[in-house]
């Protein structure tokens, strides 16, 4: 009876820690999210640096983010729904190539814009 305590004591102990382990392990994490960096890395080829379209952004109509008036009138799911979807033959659409978690940082990025 001693021997099986200490089996099922052991088991328990196991089980949790490796509960406990793996709970606390993620892919990636919000806060490990460089949006910027996304943002340079994705985006800026046709929304500029600065939120305004380059040259081939205005070639593709793409969106002048620092428009206040598109800014006030375009909701964040709007702008995820844009990223995750694209505009077929004007913007690629990045839900194969970013995460959900990612293209939901891009949008302060984005509304940060509107604020200068």
């Amino acid at each position: 009876m001693h021997k099986t305590g200490i089996f099922t004591a052991t088991s328990f102990v196991v089980v949790v820690g490796v509960i406990v382990f793996f709970s606390g392990t993620s892919v990636s994490s919000a806060a490990d999210i460089d949006a910027k960096k996304l943002y340079m890395t994705h985006c800026k080829t046709c929304h500029g640096e600065n939120g305004k379209p380059t040259d081939l952004g205005v070639g593709l109509e793409a969106r002048d983010f620092t428009d206040a008036a598109w800014q006030a009138k375009v909701t964040d799911e709007q702008i995820i729904k844009q990223i995750n979807n694209g505009t077929p033959e004007k913007m690629m659409p990045f839900k194969e190539k970013l995460s959900q978690e990612e293209i939901k940082a891009l949008v302060p990025v984005v509304r940060s814009f509107g604020k200068k």
